[in-house]
């Protein structure tokens, strides 16, 4: 079959080769090739009408145009259904009519207002999309219809211009892609640099020269060692991405940076691996910001709640006692005062607890490793829950330990700072939990964590993404007391510990917390020296 259609285009093999030589010339716009490749149509077929239509049902848009004075010029607009092409839609293929007043054609609208006798049309296509048509017309009939090699040889010409169409559309959504990427890239405050696989800077947008203080075009092409504190912070960054491009596609990380002018700041870095979409390597982007100013912001923010904090303790226990002595005689007070004393009492009880967790987030922040012994984890669970039987009860919510025959491997534990995480799980899932609801605690199956589970209400979705932030509590949480300084005590000791935390929630089903550590096999040599 293909045979037949190459010698059947044999006829025309001066308008090939010109068609060829129009498709490799590099210097002619798609305008410039469409008008050549309709003036070579027209010559090529004998007809006096050259037109590339779009189509966007009913309207028919004459978009190119070649031919004598009478011809629509470009942009002219017709219904569809007046236009011998509404044939060459319906029929998907080549469509000719030789002699329009002696055939079937006669009465359409196209011959009795514009009196076109010869028409061969084909459709064309952009992918899977329908464009419009490619058609040659004249007023002056033919002695024949048009033979084989006439219509495979527009056929052919409708293909080649489909897929010039195709290139010329994808070449367009490239292009605005690249604007729209600009103008996002050039629109961030942050930095942004993109550097190949052998890490020389290939992109970067304006907020460069702000950060880092070097004109955008002085960066393109250099190793990004030029961005760092020091060759080992470069080196480090390199690892660190090396490990990301084989675990994940992104990460961030804290670096020390250095600007044009040799200062330099702390920078956070959001990096992400440049793909195409075929998986091929291309690089790595880079989202730099400065946050030096932040971290000496929270420094200081810390800095002065631990000392006030410190500075309270003192009159607020000497408070405390005061009120204390007030109690043990409380029949000197009339019920009145009774009541304000017992509100007092309870409320600088309130206080005391916030100023110690506050005073305990701060040393729980430190790394301090004091105090850590190997011990299985079993045991220390067992104890917890027995010592908040009775809390549960109180709230009419029952604590089950969930029997387990998981292994025992020693951990490096602190008792104190365990215990402490576990009463801070184990009260929150009691005050979560409605009358009559139960809280589970197990072991993992490895032996290395535990859960705790309850059925209350589930977290908040605002709560959830600043759950272990320091005074962090939901509008609509139920456990409405304390000061939001418990889940940042929860996380600091376990973060002392080098173990991870996460949690499960759903609304109206309640939640589960998931606590494990590191084997001793697993931990870092360091930490086990510190």
């Amino acid at each position: 079959m293909m045979n037949d259609f190459y010698n059947a285009l044999a006829d025309f093999d001066d308008p090939l080769r010109q068609l060829y030589m129009l498709a490799v010339e590099p210097d002619l716009s798609v305008e410039d090739k469409i008008a050549k490749l309709l003036q070579l149509g027209t010559e090529a077929l004998g007809l006096e009408l050259g037109i590339v239509s779009r189509v966007d049902h009913p309207v028919y848009e004459c978009v190119y145009v070649h031919g004598p004075d009478w011809a629509p010029a470009p942009g002219s607009t017709f219904d569809i259904n007046g236009t011998y092409c509404l044939h060459t839609l319906a029929n998907a293929d080549v469509t000719s009519f030789h002699h329009a007043g002696q055939q079937e054609i006669s009465t359409h609208p196209c011959y009795e207002n514009f009196g076109l006798e010869s028409y061969i049309g084909a459709p064309l296509k952009t992918g899977d999309t329908l464009f419009g048509t490619l058609n040659f017309s004249s007023t002056a009939p033919r002695s024949a219809p048009f033979s084989k090699a006439q219509i495979q040889f527009v056929q052919f010409l409708a293909r080649w211009l489909s897929s010039e169409l195709s290139r010329q559309s994808e070449r367009r959504a490239l292009r605005e892609q690249r604007g729209l990427l600009k103008a996002m890239v050039d629109a961030v405050p942050e930095a942004i640099i993109m550097a190949d696989p052998n890490r020389r800077v290939a992109l970067v947008n304006p907020a460069v020269e702000t950060l880092f203080g070097y004109v955008p075009d002085a960066l393109l092409g250099r190793q990004t060692a030029v961005l760092y504190e020091t060759l080992g912070s470069y080196e480090r960054m390199g690892e660190e991405l090396s490990n990301a491009s084989t675990a994940s596609s992104q990460g961030a990380f804290s670096v020390a940076c250095r600007r044009a002018d040799g200062s330099t700041f702390e920078g956070q870095v959001a990096t992400a691996k440049v793909e195409t979409d075929r998986g091929e390597h291309l690089g790595y982007l880079g989202v730099v910001r400065d946050v030096s100013e932040q971290r000496e912001f929270e420094r200081a923010k810390d800095q002065l709640i631990a000392t006030v904090s410190h500075e309270m303790k003192t009159p607020l226990t000497a408070l405390t006692g005061a009120l204390r002595l007030l109690e043990v005689s409380p029949g000197d007070l009339p019920p009145q005062k009774r009541k304000l004393l017992e509100l007092a009492l309870r409320n600088a009880r309130a206080i005391d607890q916030m100023v110690g967790d506050i005073l305990d987030v701060e040393t729980l922040r430190r790394p301090d490793q004091s105090g850590f012994s190997e011990r299985p984890l079993a045991p220390l669970l067992a104890q917890a829950s027995e010592t908040l039987v009775a809390y549960a009860k109180e709230r009419g919510v029952g604590l089950e330990m969930t029997p387990s025959e998981a292994p025992a491997p020693l951990l490096r534990l602190h008792e104190g700072r365990l215990m402490r995480l576990l009463s801070n799980l184990l009260s929150n899932a009691i005050k979560a939990s409605d009358e009559g609801g139960t809280v589970q605690l197990g072991l993992s199956e490895d032996g290395t964590g535990f859960w705790v589970k309850d059925h209350g209400s589930g977290l908040p979705l605002e709560l959830q993404p600043v759950l272990f932030d320091r005074f962090s509590r939901g509008s609509s949480y139920r456990v409405e007391e304390g000061h939001g300084l418990g889940m940042s005590i929860v996380k600091a000791i376990v973060d002392q510990h080098l173990g991870e935390i996460r949690f499960e929630t759903a609304e109206g089903e309640g939640t589960t917390f998931f606590v494990d550590f590191p084997t001793l096999k697993g931990r870092p040599d360091a930490v086990a020296a510190s």
